[in-house]
C-alpha cells in the first residue's frame, strides 16, 4: 500500500510539504502543489483525513493523547510537532496534556484521559523516577512511553548512556582535564552515568567540585543554581562543562557571558538533544533522533491496538553528538583565573 512517504520521497519534498497540499495549505507555491498532486496521481495515494470518521468498527475513537513534562523545553515541543505528524498519517487526532513536571498530575491525567475514550496514550514521563508509571491499574488503552525505557512498558529512547560517553569523549580529546557538570546526578540519570563512567575510563575521573547538581527544569531556575556556583567559586575549576539540556547549556553560556568568560576560547559547552535552540545558538549538543523516535513509537502503539503482537517492546536508538562552536577547537585557548 502506498504511504505518504512514498509520495513524498517522489515528490522529492518533504511529509511536512505533503501535508500541506493534502489540506488546501496557502503556504505551498502553486507548481509545488500540482507536482505533489500529480505524484499523488500517478502512485494511487489515498488520503484519511483524522477527523473524517472519529470512529472505527469496534465504535472506539480514533484519537490518541500525550502527556509531556513541559512545553518550554523546546525538545518537546519539537517531539510534539513529529507525535502530532506521524499520528495525522495514521488518521489519528491528538489530544495534549502537560504534567508541568509533576508526577501526581501525570497519573491523574491518565486516569483522565479514560474519559475521553482514546485509542492510545504516549506519555513523555515528567521525571527520572518512573515508579508511580508501574504501580497504578493498566487503563483499556495501550500505553507508550517515549524517552526513557521503563520495565514493563513499551518504550522508545535513546541511549542517554552512550550520548553522555560521546561527550566525555569530545571533552577528552581537546584536551580538557578539568571538566563540570552541570544536571540532576541520581541513578536513574544515564547521560550523567555515561558521561562519569567514560570520564574515569578515560583517567579523567569528574572532581565532585565540577558537579553542579540541579533537578531544575525551568530557565530561570537553571541561570539561578548556576550563578550561585559562580558566586561560590570566584575561580572557576574547571574549563569545560556539560550541560544536561540544551535550555541548561544556553543558560551556562549566558551567565558565562556575563561574567567576562569568552567561549570557547576561556570555558567550552556541550548540551544536550540538539534542539532548534542549540542549532541557533551554535551550542554543541547530543542529537536525539526525534523523527525516529515518534516514527517507531506511533508504529508500537499501531502494534499494540491492532493486537498483531502484545509483548513489550524496549527499542534503543542511537545518539550523536554534533559540534559547534561552543566546543570547537581554538588555536589559542586563554583560562580565566581571577
Amino acid at each position: 500500500m502506498t504511504t505518504i512517504r512514498d509520495v513524498a520521497q517522489l515528490a522529492g519534498v518533504s511529509i511536512a510539504t505533503i501535508s500541506r497540499v493534502l489540506n488546501n495549505s496557502e503556504k505551498v507555491s502553486p507548481d509545488t502543489a500540482a507536482h505533489v498532486r500529480a505524484v499523488i496521481k500517478e502512485l494511487g495515494y489515498v488520503y484519511n483525513p483524522p477527523l473524517a470518521n472519529r470512529r472505527n468498527s469496534a465504535d472506539r475513537p480514533l484519537l490518541f493523547a500525550i502527556i509531556l513534562p513541559t512545553l518550554a523545553n523546546p525538545y518537546f515541543s519539537e517531539l510534539l510537532d513529529i507525535v502530532e505528524q506521524e499520528a495525522q498519517f495514521l488518521g489519528r487526532a491528538l489530544l495534549v496534556f502537560n504534567s508541568h513536571g509533576d508526577a501526581q498530575r501525570e497519573l491523574a491525567l491518565i486516569n483522565a484521559c479514560k474519559q475521553y475514550k482514546i485509542d492510545g496514550l504516549f506519555v513523555v514521563p515528567s521525571s527520572r523516577s518512573t515508579v508511580h508509571l508501574t504501580s497504578f491499574s493498566k487503563p483499556s488503552f495501550p500505553i507508550v512511553i517515549l524517552t526513557q525505557l521503563i520495565s514493563g512498558i513499551t518504550s522508545v529512547a535513546v541511549d542517554h548512556i552512550e550520548g553522555g560517553a560521546q561527550v566525555a569523549e569530545h571533552l577528552v580529546s581537546m584536551g580538557h582535564t578539568r571538566i563540570g557538570y552541570l544536571g540532576a546526578i541520581d541513578d536513574s540519570e544515564q547521560k550523567f552515568g555515561g558521561f562519569r563512567d567514560k570520564l574515569i575510563e578515560l583517567g579523567v575521573p569528574l572532581s565532585p567540585e565540577n558537579i553542579i547538581q540541579t533537578p531544575a527544569l525551568v530557565a530561570s531556575e537553571l541561570t539561578d543554581v548556576f550563578r550561585e556556583y559562580l558566586d561560590a567559586h570566584p575561580v572557576l575549576p574547571f574549563t569545560s562543562i556539560f550541560a544536561f539540556n540544551d535550555v541548561a547549556a544556553q543558560q551556562v553560556m549566558d551567565v558565562l557571558h556575563q561574567r567576562g568568560y569568552q567561549i570557547p576560547e576561556q570555558v567550552q559547552v556541550v548540551g544536550f538533544d540538539n534542539t532548534l535552540l542549540a542549532q541557533v545558538m551554535n551550542i554543541s549538543s547530543v542529537a536525539q533522533p526525534m523523527r525516529e523516535i515518534g516514527r517507531l513509537g506511533c508504529q508500537e502503539m499501531m502494534r499494540l491496538i491492532e493486537g498483531r503482537e502484545l509483548d513489550t517492546h524496549h527499542l534503543t536508538l542511537s545518539p550523536r553528538l554534533v559540534l559547534r562552536n561552543s566546543s570547537v577547537k581554538v588555536s589559542k585557548r586563554k583560562f580565566h583565573t581571577v
